[in-house]
């Protein structure tokens, strides 16, 4: 019986210190020097075995660099973007996420984006609203596809400084660039160019919309303007999905 409490007692003590010193690590800039192993033990009140298997998880997580030799030492790390949308959406294809699954999630996390920036009500989303209301009126209705796409993620970029969300943008971009991924290759996306002035027209309609919820801080506003965008999206992207990720 000793013998089986003592497991518990000792994942516990590792998962303290972990917590502990990801507490510490979100306290500093990346980079910084958290000192010698010597000195983390005494913070953390563990011993060098436990230190090391705690060290040993946060590298994996990107949150701690471990530098060996006289003048070595813990750091802390930042995961960058691109590091955790590597991983991400590495496990999505391992999951064989379906396209309509990828796309509804992007659109519930823009709905709230845009309730978001809808209910800041401040002259920062109004000046926002203004801006980029005159960048999308300005929009060519025979703009490439390629330059269009380049317009919307300015604008979605502007979006989520905005609201000041990187989570809600963590999970946007995942899921947009991995159902990206899917239409990559000649003839996924449609070129005629009538159906593409269409899109273009559409798209100009349902953005300006979205921008004025946003100025006019109406959050109800803000639900249709986003449903219409997915709407919008959801009709030029769907049909042009490969079968197999149709859901």
């Amino acid at each position: 019986m000793a013998g089986r409490m003592a497991i518990p007692k000792k994942i516990s003590a590792m998962s303290g210190a972990a917590s502990q010193l990801r507490a510490i690590v979100a306290d500093m800039e990346n980079g910084a020097f958290l000192g010698g192993e010597g000195e983390l033990q005494q913070t953390l009140g563990v011993s060098r075995t436990t230190l090391r298997q705690v060290a040993r998880l946060l590298e994996r997580e990107g949150l701690l660099t471990v530098k060996r030799g006289n003048n070595g030492g813990y750091y802390a790390c930042r995961p960058s973007f691109a590091s955790i949308e590597a991983g991400l959406t590495a496990y999505l294809e391992i999951l064989d996420v379906g396209i309509g699954e990828l796309l509804a999630m992007a659109s519930i996390t823009w709905s709230e984006s845009i309730r978001q920036a809808a209910g800041l009500r401040n002259d920062d989303a109004r000046a926002f609203s203004r801006k980029l209301g005159k960048t999308v009126r300005s929009v060519d209705p025979n703009i490439p596809y390629r330059e269009l796409i380049k317009i919307e993620q300015g604008i979605r970029s502007a979006l989520f400084e905005l609201i000041d969300s990187p989570y809600l943008e963590l999970i946007f971009q995942v899921n947009i660039q991995f159902a990206a991924r899917q239409f990559e290759g000649p003839g996924q996306i449609p070129a005629e160019p009538e159906d593409h002035a269409i899109f273009v027209a559409a798209w100009r309609g349902a953005k300006l919309l979205e921008l004025e919820a946003i100025a006019l801080g109406d959050k109800d506003l803000g639900n249709l303007a986003a449903e219409r965008t997915r709407r919008v999206w959801g009709s030029m992207m769907m049909p042009a999905a490969p079968s197999k990720l149709q859901s």
